[in-house]
């Protein structure tokens, strides 16, 4: 909830609002300790001080939940990337930057999460959150466009070059899930940095 909130939204809106972010923090909070299955409409509720019907009130089904988390994961993701500095700068300073700012994301409770609900539904994709796909994917997009026009590449190959270091920066968050530190981080952050520059200047990775 951004600071100027409450001044934009009606006492009922604002309580609906925070009801909302309860339930939300409260599923992601509960996937960080103890992994998808620990999400139980039970201990939702317990989480979020709101009972079931409540929950369900807002947000219709626990798959709606889910997929709600998903789509504040890529708007956060978003609004993280969304800043004056995307266009200042050297190629290398910007590819620095971007990297850095995608693994700050990569790193938080809210993509962990996020990352387990994709595993746990990749059999059976939540229809609320695949149909947003195309979206989210021309999103990202406009936000390669932002930081790399000067590139002179097509949507196609920024996409392609996010993907990869999005691919990269995932090992990294689970090695980090699992092993509690990763060792030579930086190092791993240089050569990830390294790659993507190479792909923006057109040279593709072997």
């Amino acid at each position: 909830m951004t600071s100027d909130t409450p001044a934009k939204l009606g006492k009922q809106a604002l309580k609906t609002l925070v009801a909302r972010e309860k339930i939300l923090n409260a599923v992601i909070s509960l996937i960080n300790e103890g992994g998808f299955g620990a999400a139980t409409s039970s201990k939702i509720s317990r989480r979020s001080g709101l009972t079931w019907g409540a929950v369900q009130h807002h947000f219709g089904s626990k798959e709606d939940i889910l997929a709600a988390i998903l789509d504040h994961s890529h708007q956060r993701f978003t609004e993280l990337m969304d800043s004056d500095a995307s266009t200042n700068g050297s190629l290398k300073k910007r590819v620095d930057l971007f990297v850095e700012r995608m693994w700050q994301h990569y790193q938080s409770d809210l993509y962990v999460a996020t990352l387990e609900i994709l595993l746990a539904s990749r059999k059976h994709p939540l229809q609320a959150a695949d149909s947003k796909i195309k979206q989210q994917s021309s999103s990202h997009a406009d936000t390669m466009q932002a930081w790399f026009a000067d590139s002179g590449l097509s949507d196609e190959a920024l996409l392609e070059a996010l993907i990869y270091t999005h691919t990269f920066l995932t090992g990294l968050m689970i090695e980090q899930v699992f092993e509690g530190e990763i060792a030579n981080e930086e190092a791993h952050l240089a050569r990830i940095k390294r790659s993507m520059l190479q792909m923006l200047r057109g040279k593709r990775q072997l």
